[in-house]
């Protein structure tokens, strides 16, 4: 993660940290680390999605170069979400990982090909996705690229928690306009509306990591009257990918490969929508964890943790602590 991202979390009451990680015969790794104190406990630390690594098993050389500082400096537990496939959990676990609830939220998720030309990228769309873009166009759906004014990041947060209802939980509206702001600040964030006669009927915010781009918020109006709208929407954000040289999208969650059909699963609907840009899913390991500390992990797991979100909910109205 970028410096836009661990300055972010500082607003979670993280403390972010940069460290690089020297490997023997092999480019250095740049880490970012959020560590988060608990009382009584010490420090915490967390990796959000990583960390990274070319192959499985740098992934794992990473990890443990972390650990051992973590642990040097204090700590008494590292938390880590690679993006690596599920086969590798018995390799983690065999390591003293344990499994544990994840932080960044998409454990599965789609992953679109936007290298080439922008006509190329369209003809590696979906049929279904083409077709409701086009749609979109007739139907005089307008999709543009705005700054992340305060109003605009109202307007966008507005929508946000009308999908939201009754279904998840938001932070915020503080904690989204601040990152929207600070990564368009970075030149590594767009904001994007959708509108039908001037009216806002969809809208979302999308990121850049590198070569790679993502999506990370959006929502749209509930009601059936603006047909193909996010789809208009999220090609305008791969448009966007395109342009600034990104060589994959993700999409950003859907239910596991193994689950696609199952109607109950709570991101079926998000699923069906990004799978008609491109089919494959694909599945991360997860988040796991590694005790550093025997007696301070066993107070933080059978009781700091659930506190700690219980707490962070009750005051500052945010699940993810």
């Amino acid at each position: 993660m970028g410096d836009a991202y661990l300055e972010q979390k500082r607003e979670g009451r993280y403390r972010p940290r940069r460290l690089v990680v020297e490997r023997a015969g092999r480019p250095a790794v740049a880490v970012g680390v959020l560590a988060k104190r608990a009382p009584l406990l010490g420090e915490w630390w967390h990796l959000p999605a990583g960390p990274a690594g070319e192959d499985a098993a740098a992934v794992v050389e990473v990890a443990a170069a972390v650990a051992r500082l973590a642990r040097d400096r204090g700590a008494f537990l590292v938390k880590i979400e690679p993006r690596v496939a599920p086969v590798h959990a018995r390799e983690l676990r065999a390591l003293g990982y344990r499994e544990c609830a994840r932080i960044i939220p998409n454990p599965s998720t789609v992953l679109l090909d936007v290298s080439g030309s922008e006509d190329e990228v369209f003809a590696r769309l979906g049929k279904k996705a083409r077709n409701s873009i086009n749609r979109a166009r007739r139907d005089g759906i307008e999709v543009s690229r705005v700054p992340a004014t305060d109003a605009n990041c109202a307007a966008l947060y507005g929508l946000l928690r009308e999908t939201a209802e009754g279904r998840f939980v938001l932070r915020g509206e503080h904690y989204y306009r601040t990152f929207w702001q600070r990564f368009e600040r970075a030149g590594e964030g767009q904001l994007f509306f959708a509108e039908r006669d001037g009216r806002l009927v969809a809208g979302a915010f999308a990121m850049a990591l590198g070569a790679k781009t993502t999506y990370k918020d959006g929502a749209s109006v509930r009601a059936k009257t603006a047909y193909g709208a996010s789809h208009a929407l999220q090609w305008e954000v791969i448009r966007w990918a395109n342009e600034r040289g990104a060589r994959v999208h993700d999409l950003c969650g859907a239910p596991p490969s193994d689950r696609t059909a199952d109607t109950s699963h709570p991101l079926h609907g998000v699923g069906k929508f990004k799978q008609s840009f491109a089919p494959e899913i694909t599945d991360y390991v997860g988040a796991f964890e590694l005790p550093l500390s025997g007696w301070r992990y066993a107070v933080w797991s059978k009781l700091g943790d659930r506190l700690a979100r219980r707490w962070s909910l009750a005051v500052h109205r945010d699940p993810y602590y």
